[in-house]
């Protein structure tokens, strides 16, 4: 398994740069050739959909756990699952029609309306497919999506080369429709090699007690766990868009989205822990796996907050074309804090409760109080001290997740002991730096 996951990793991380390089690509683009105003939309939009994700349950989340049990039978687990999402795509229409009414009218911009096209479009598209990607992941078959993710990318960027003759909302409306939908069939092309599309619409396949179980017993918790990580990563600019003009929250949503690459990392180790935990032989193994992951992690965390700390002002420059972003690096560094705090330990040990113990528990225990807290002091610092306020909070949320998510996780009777290699770490690091490599 060890290799399994190693490859896993490394495919995972091949995707995720890759994506970084275009993301950054596409941030420029969007940054440069949309008026800031049009972008402090797309964050307000964004901040909206933090709401939105409380009907995205991911029913499929628990192939993580399970793929083992569906193997024999793909087809008709692939129907249950489908339908399901199908439902919620019929969901999230309805509601980004709503959202678009009252957005719309209430700042009297059409824009609104083609920023929630594009988010929906690719929460659609994410949602169709996320069965067979979860499955294929689950199954050391990272590279395949990794090569999917690469396509789509590329289409992605080729496709925003576009606002060169059309700088508008409208066009990345347009442009988020045909990538989503190209993807959709990318997915659909290779499922193909693991589904028979022939027998897998059969009525006899579709099992409502199946996905009554796999819900309340598992994914709805695992969702409302995510909606309430989505709420603290994404709701910056809901809040501040009550106290601030379009052009503030426009600076804001840059940091926000540029402090998000420090997340691509960490959220690898944090998903990739997941699979091997599944495939762990006992608890003592789900342990020691957890903390070499928790140690990645931190090292990695450790080595991101400086390079954001060295390089962010250049890093903004890049992407905005602006000589002075001082303003929007103090913003940015408390965001890269916050979550450089979380997922340097939150992150690996909730993918332990989430695989080997209650994610019910979870959510009760630790993401109920963390979402209130979250609300209290995004609104309070948003109305008192701007987005300055908004983003030092990050790290106070981040803080208050970690003591949570500890206290929680010695419930399960967790061994940290094997962390401390840690220390052995360090002195391997301090003895190669001071005496060189020696055979």
């Amino acid at each position: 398994m060890k290799r399994e996951i190693i490859t896993n990793i490394i495919q995972s991380l091949v995707e995720k740069f890759f994506i970084i390089g275009t993301q950054l690509i596409i941030s420029i683009l969007l940054v440069r050739l949309l008026n800031i105003e049009d972008y402090g939309i797309m964050g307000v939009v964004l901040g909206y959909y933090v709401f939105v994700n409380v009907i995205n349950i991911s029913l499929e989340s628990i192939i993580l756990r399970d793929h083992k049990e569906y193997s024999n039978n793909l087809n008709k687990y692939f129907l249950n699952f489908s339908v399901f999402n199908v439902v919620k795509c019929i969901c999230f229409i309805i509601v980004a029609l709503v959202l678009a009414e009252y957005l719309v009218k209430a700042h009297n911009n059409l824009n609104f309306f083609y920023a929630i096209v594009s988010i929906t479009a690719i929460l659609i598209s994410d949602s169709i497919v996320a069965p067979i990607v979860i499955y294929t992941t689950s199954t050391f078959k990272q590279k395949v999506v990794t090569r999917i993710a690469i396509y789509r990318s590329v289409l992605n960027i080729l496709l925003t080369c576009g606002l060169f003759i059309s700088p508008s909302m409208t066009y990345v409306a347009m442009k988020d429709l045909l990538v989503s939908l190209c993807y959709i069939i990318l997915w659909i092309v290779y499922s193909r090699k693991l589904i028979d599309y022939k027998t897998v619409m059969r009525i006899e396949n579709f099992d409502f007690h199946f996905i009554k179980k796999s819900l309340l017993g598992y994914s709805l918790w695992t969702h409302l766990n995510g909606v309430v990580t989505g709420f603290i990563y994404k709701s910056d600019t809901f809040f501040l868009s009550f106290f601030v003009s379009l052009s503030v929250i426009g600076n804001y949503n840059i940091a926000l989205t540029s402090a998000n690459v420090a997340n691509i990392i960490p959220m690898i180790f944090g998903y990739q822990n997941s699979v091997a935990l599944s495939h762990a032989k006992n608890d003592e193994h789900a342990n020691r796996i957890s903390n070499i992951f928790i140690r990645l992690s931190i090292y990695i965390g450790i080595l991101t907050l400086i390079g954001f700390l060295v390089l962010g002002k250049f890093y903004l420059m890049i992407i905005t074309g602006l000589s002075n972003v001082d303003v929007i690096y103090s913003y940015m560094i408390p965001i890269v804090a916050g979550l450089v705090i979380v997922k340097s330990f939150a992150s690996p040990l909730n993918a332990f409760i989430n695989i080997k113990g209650s994610v019910k528990s979870l959510f009760v225990s630790v993401h109920i109080p963390v979402f209130l807290a979250t609300v209290l002091l995004y609104y309070l610092s948003s109305r008192y001290w701007g987005p300055q306020g908004v983003s030092l909070t990050n790290v106070v949320v981040a803080i208050i997740w970690l003591l949570l998510i500890i206290r929680e996780i010695k419930k399960h009777s967790y061994n940290f002991s094997s962390i401390k290699y840690i220390s052995d770490d360090i002195k391997y690091l301090r003895s190669f730096f001071k005496n060189g490599y020696k055979k």
